[in-house]
Formats: C-alpha cells, structure tokens, sequence
C-alpha cells in the first residue's frame, strides 16, 4: 500500500517523460523543416557582383563647334576636350523562393571625373527592382529603375547661334542633378492560342537644377520637369510557332510644368491604337513591334500658334537577324511624341539604328553599327535636330572572370533650321574600359 503513491507518481513520471520525449521531437522536427527550408531558400538566392574601370577621351565636351558671341557672359567654349574617368562597382541579386514570386535588384554607382572640366564630374546612382512569377496560367512582370545623378545644380549658357546643341544637348543634361524613375507591369494571360495582357508604364523625370526666366537669363539652359503615365491592354493571337500578333490599346497622360514668368506649358492627353507582334517569324528572325497612330490633346495650356489637337505616327520596333552562329544583326525604330525637357515645347523623338555583332572566337567579339537620331518640333517652336552617329567596338573576354573593351563613336549633329550653327557640332569619344566579375 506503501508503494502505490509511488506508483502513481512514477506512472505520471513516464506519462510527463513521454510526453516530454514527444514535445522534444516535435520541436526538434520543427527546426529540422525550418532548416531545410531556410536552406531552400538560400539555395534560391544568388548574388553577382563586378567592378568596370573605364578612361575615355572626349573631343567636345560641351557639344560646340561655334564661337559664343562676344556680347554672352560665361558661354561654353567649342572643343573643350577632356579625358574622364569612370568607376562602376555592381551588386546584383536574385532570390526565386517560389514560382509566384521572384524578385531581382541591382545598384551601380557610376563615378565619372572629368580632369579638364572639373564642373562636367558626376555620380550616376543606378539602381533597379525587379518582380516576376507564374500564377497558374499568368506569368506577370514589375519592373522599376531609379537613377539619380548627383551633379551640378546649374545648366550652362550657350551663345552661339540657335542656342543649346542638337536635341538639347542630352549628354550634358544627363550629368547634371537630377532624379529618374521608369516603371513597367503587365501580366500575361494565356488562353490557348490567344493571350490578354494589362500594362501600366510609368516616367518620371525631376530635374534639380536652377531654374531662371528666359525674359532675364534668355541664353541659359533650363531644364524643365516631365512625367508619362499610361495605362492598356494586348489581345494577341498565335500566329507562328513563337510568335504572336496583337492589337494594343494605351490611354496616357503627360505632364510638364512651365518656366519663371511664362504661363505656357504642353501637358497633354493621349490615346494609342497599335498593331503589334512579338517572338520568332523563322530560326533566324526575331521581330518585337508597335505600330499605329497617336491622337494627342493639348487641352491644358498651349501657347499661341499651337495646333492643340493632332495625330502622329508611334512606332516603337526592334528586328534580330542571327544570320550565322557568329553573326547578328540588330535594327531598331522608334518615334514618338513628348514635351522637350529643355523649355516647354513638343517634339517628336525619332530613332533608326543598326548594329552587328560577330563573334571572332570564344574570346574575341566585336560591334560596328551606325544611329541616326533625330527631334522634330511642333509649331512655333523652330526646331529640328539629327544627330548621325557611327560607332565600333572590339570586347575581348579572358575568363568568366575579366574582360576588356575598346569602342569608338563620332557624333556629327546637323539643324535643318537656317542660322542656327550652334546647334551643330562633331565630337569624338575613344574608350577603353576593363570590367572584372567576382
């Protein structure tokens, strides 16, 4: 009778040891699912980083070939040269934890030192965001990049005849201060032969320079604000093995604000009915196009003289032909309209390239092509820029690891408007730049 309470204590004693034993290999399964889950989840993430040292020598700094008039303070000179050092370190990441979900980033700091002209060096910080994944029969896409470029707050002067160089001068604005950011979604819906895909794109374009009236400061460049936000949606039809046609629909609006002491700007609205096809017509031939007109309202605050109502051609293609194992060619085309960022106006943004691309060996590549670039603006603005640029350059890769690249380019930027020579120049840029991946 004794030993019964003692029984029971023993009893309860294995029941609690028991119980303990189970609470033990249920914590320890625990952390061996989170284990291998969290290993799982390492083994999804990978990370890439490199390092591009470049030296390049620029003919024309300041885009002039003409003589500033005496009578303009503080102008550009023509044919400033400089040679400019470029460091970009690169980190880059991609995590897949599930197929619904994917996520990629990216940052570059690009420091460019002019040593000739101390007020042209700047930091570009690039940075981008990627999300992706498959939901079933959808495979949608994010993707967001950033830049800003941490440079001068002050545009330049320019007193030759016709005022900025051709197109405005996009090499010298894309070194002064601003903040860029491009963004783009769809999400691909595939029903058997057809697909419907939404979009969203966006832009935002937010110049942190000084701005001054062109009443008082009428030779000063300024740089003007601009945002495009649109929204639509594909139908698309498999017409080739890996290829679809499509009608596109986009409904959009762009912003720009107007200057001191003007009250003038060229917000608009704008619809987009477009043909299209994307994917592989043959083996060799790859074909991404958008095609149709461009109904635009500039029912906000357009000066004067100003058609406020008209259509354009949009166009945004590019065509690859892999002509052999070695050899590709690459034929771009794009024009579209949008307010100009120098002073508020509109033009029409027009670009026709070619390049090709072959391969000497596993370790030997180079690229030749040519680009004519060119701005058209709308009335009362008189304006039209080209800039024809031919280009040539040779990679050599030594490992997975380093690898080196030689490139040339002339720039030769012609006005079609009269009396308006500086707006025309010729530059020269020869670098040579080594990039090493880690």
């Amino acid at each position: 009778m004794k030993n019964k309470p003692w029984g029971k204590v023993a009893e309860r004693l294995r029941t609690l040891r028991r119980h303990g034993v189970t609470v033990t290999v249920i914590l320890a399964g625990s952390m061996t699912s989170s284990q291998a889950q969290g290993w799982q989840l390492a083994t999804n993430l990978s990370l890439k980083a490199d390092l591009t040292l470049k030296e390049t020598f620029d003919s024309n700094v300041y885009l002039q070939d003409e003589k500033p008039s005496p009578a303009v303070t503080n102008a550009a000179q023509p044919f400033q040269e400089s040679l400019v050092t470029s460091v970009t370190p690169r980190l880059a990441l991609d995590w897949t934890p599930i197929p619904e979900f994917c996520f990629g980033a990216s940052y570059a700091p690009e420091v460019n030192v002019y040593h000739s002209e101390t007020s042209e060096s700047h930091v570009a910080h690039r940075a981008g965001l990627r999300f992706h994944g498959v939901v079933r029969i959808v495979t949608w896409q994010m993707q967001n990049s950033f830049t800003w470029i941490d440079g001068s707050r002050e545009g330049l002067t320019f007193g030759a005849p016709g005022g900025a160089p051709a197109i405005g001068g996009i090499p010298l604005r894309d070194r002064r201060a601003a903040f860029i950011y491009r963004n783009s979604f769809g999400a691909f819906h595939k029903h058997g032969d057809w697909f419907f895909r939404p979009a969203v794109s966006s832009y935002i374009h937010d110049f942190q320079t000084e701005r001054r009236s062109p009443a008082e400061y009428p030779f000063y460049q300024n740089y003007v604000d601009r945002n495009d936000f649109n929204v639509g949606l594909d139908v698309g039809y498999k017409a080739f093995k890996e290829g679809y046609v499509f009608v596109a629909y986009r409904f959009g609006w762009q912003h720009e604000p107007s200057l001191p002491s003007q009250s003038y700007d060229y917000s608009n609205d704008y619809r987009r009915l477009l043909l299209g096809f994307e994917g592989k017509i043959t083996d060799w031939l790859s074909l991404n196009l958008f095609i149709g007109p461009d109904w635009r309202d500039f029912n906000h605050n357009p000066p004067d003289g100003f058609d406020s109502q008209h259509v354009k051609l949009f166009v945004d293609g590019s065509a690859v032909l892999t002509l052999t194992k070695s050899d590709t060619v690459t034929l771009t085309a794009k024009q579209y309209e949008q307010p100009a960022f120098g002073a508020p106006s509109a033009y029409e943004d027009i670009t026709y390239e070619i390049s090709w691309r072959h391969r000497w060996s596993e370790k030997f590549t180079s690229q030749a092509g040519f680009k004519a670039y060119g701005g058209v603006w709308e009335p009362p603005v008189k304006r039209e820029d080209w800039i024809f640029t031919p280009s040539a350059a040779l990679t050599y890769k030594h490992d997975q690891h380093l690898s080196t690249e030689l490139a040339y380019s002339y720039d030769w930027a012609k006005s079609r408007i009269p009396d308006t020579a500086g707006r025309e120049f010729t530059r020269h840029l020869v670098s040579l730049g080594v990039r090493y991946a880690f």
